[in-house]
């Protein structure tokens, strides 16, 4: 599964992502999405995991997401046919040997496209293999195995193998593998088809342990779309139980149907059906009440309260250029915000169990305005909407590279304390600058501090010489270790840094604010290089 969900991936990836980026807030639409995006990498958690990147990015609602996650655990039973049509089927394993030599081939010595292509290959002839394997070595040991305790004609025993087919769901990270070896099973007359329904419907459930796992100690966003996908399981796992009989007799039907014209295992092509028809219906009502259920999710799963929330744009001003770049300055000046609360919190020291929610969505923040930005269309001679976006791509960068020397000034900023006095004082100097920088943030209809922004990043490029100079000479005299010096080094580099980007993207943005011109001139891109500390 490993290899053929790997190959797949490689080769569907750019549609995978344009898929994603077309799903709008219509639920169907979603669904769809997830469906496809499941058959086409067999694997509902790789869906479900693409889903919550792009949640966590700000590109996706999660009202957008739940009917995207529904379709995705329909969309994993297309493994359970594959398992009933190919894996059963007799004489399959004399083809399979010079499919699997051809997919190590090209996996070995293919490359680009072919390599996925031979990984795909590779994937599923080992797969099926393997299912061949099992079906012909499990009869001789069916006797040995007593399953008189779990008699899935009662409700206590069908809840126990539910209940096994939860842990075999979370011990093996899917529904596919352990759904594959209870139909093997039941071809071979282990397990009965109560029995392999029963443990068929725990699987189901089991496999969002993988969404609960990724997503320990991550954004609420992540959190509430893996929870989504565990109430999506239990929802198709309760309409199971509850509708179990004439489930199964349908599903009989269509396995007695298919297998009279196909030849198929008739049992295997019904347990197939039985998944397919409880997910679906499962995820109906899933379907009609994403948006309640994304409201709910919201207050059993509340932001945290220190952490800026991801801007958000509207997409409708996109039809006035001038009224977009507007736009899209105000969603800049919210994003700075983001990036000097997370830059704050790393000079002071303190709060740092916040900081990877606080980066997460910063950079989220940051990208969506990217996005944004790129979308406006500036007709040709609308110079004033040219200098307001040229202003905020320019802070953009700025605050970009803040992030990024504040992500590595944070080894060092949960041992501050033990730094040298001269160090701590070169710290909340810049932690002062920042502040400067955040408050006009906050109400940019105050003047620009521009100046004393200005005045402080030259003092710390001046004093951050000197301090090199004197940690190293302190180093060689062995009155520090060479490991705390590194630290003292790194702290000064990226504070000037950052306090030197501050004051280069408050500059960038007073070219005009909401079509209001500053008399403050932006520095010339040309002096962004020159001047931008070591």
């Amino acid at each position: 599964m490993t290899l053929l969900t790997e190959g797949l991936k490689a080769l569907e990836g750019p549609s995978i992502r344009r898929l994603l980026h077309s799903v709008t807030a219509r639920p169907t639409r979603a669904f769809g999405a997830g469906l496809v995006m499941t058959v086409t990498t067999q694997a509902s958690s790789a869906t479900v995991l693409a889903t919550i990147g792009f949640i966590t990015s700000g590109m996706m609602s999660i009202a957008a997401a739940i009917p995207l996650v529904a379709g995705a655990t329909v969309g994993t039973s297309s493994t359970t046919w594959l398992v009933a049509t190919l894996g059963l089927s007799t004489g399959i394993a004399a083809v399979l040997m010079p499919l699997l030599a051809l997919g190590a081939v090209l996996r070995t010595l293919g490359r680009g496209r072919w390599k996925h292509i031979g990984t795909a290959i590779a994937g599923i002839t080992v797969l099926l293999l393997a299912i061949t394997f099992i079906r012909d070595n499990v009869a001789p040991v069916a006797s040995s195995i007593d399953l008189a305790g779990h008699d899935g004609g009662t409700v206590t025993g069908r809840l126990a193998l539910v209940a096994i087919g939860m842990l075999l769901g979370c011990a093996m990270q899917s529904s596919a593998a352990p759904i594959a070896l209870v139909m093997v099973a039941l071809h071979s007359g282990t397990l009965g088809w109560n029995e392999a329904a029963s443990v068929t419907i725990g699987a189901t459930i089991g496999t969002t342990s993988t969404g609960v796992l990724a997503t320990l100690g991550t954004r609420a966003s992540a959190r509430r779309i893996a929870a989504a996908w565990a109430i999506c399981a239990v929802v198709q796992a309760a309409i199971a139980l509850l509708l179990f009989t004439p489930l199964r007799d349908a599903a009989d039907a269509i396995g007695t149907t298919i297998a009279r014209g196909t030849g198929a295992e008739p049992n295997a092509i019904g347990l197939a059906a039985f998944h397919t028809g409880f997910t679906a219906l499962g995820a109906l009502p899933i379907l009609i009440g994403a948006v309640p259920l994304a409201r709910r999710l919201a207050r059993w799963i509340p932001d945290r309260s220190d952490v800026p929330p991801i801007v958000e744009f509207d997409r409708s001003a996109l039809e006035v250029p001038g009224v977009a770049a507007a736009t899209a300055r105000r969603g800049l000046t919210e994003s700075g915000m983001a990036v000097t609360s997370m830059a704050l919190v790393v000079l002071s020291g303190s709060g740092l169990e916040s900081i990877a929610d606080r980066i997460t969505s910063a950079t989220a923040s940051l990208d969506a305005t990217r996005r944004y930005v790129g979308e406006i269309q500036v007709p040709e001679g609308d110079d004033d909407t040219v200098e307001l976006q040229r202003g905020t791509v320019g802070a953009l960068d700025h605050l970009t590279r803040l992030i990024g020397d504040v992500q590595n000034l944070l080894p060092a900023a949960g041992n501050m304390n033990a730094f040298p006095p001269v160090v701590r004082e070169y710290l909340n100097d810049a932690r002062t600058a920042v502040e400067v920088f955040d408050g006009w943030l906050r109400n940019p209809e105050s003047p620009p501090p521009l100046a004393e922004l200005k005045r402080i990043s030259a003092s710390l490029g001046a004093r951050r010489k000197q301090e090199r100079s004197d940690t190293l000479n302190r180093t060689a005299a062995g009155g520090t270790t060479p490991d705390t010096a590194i630290n003292e080094l790194d702290a000064l580099r990226y504070a000037d840094r950052m306090v030197h980007h501050a004051a280069k993207a408050a500059s960038y943005l007073t070219v005009r604010v909401n079509g209001a011109a500053r008399t403050a001139p932006v520095d010339s891109a040309s002096a962004d290089i020159s001047e931008e500390p070591s």
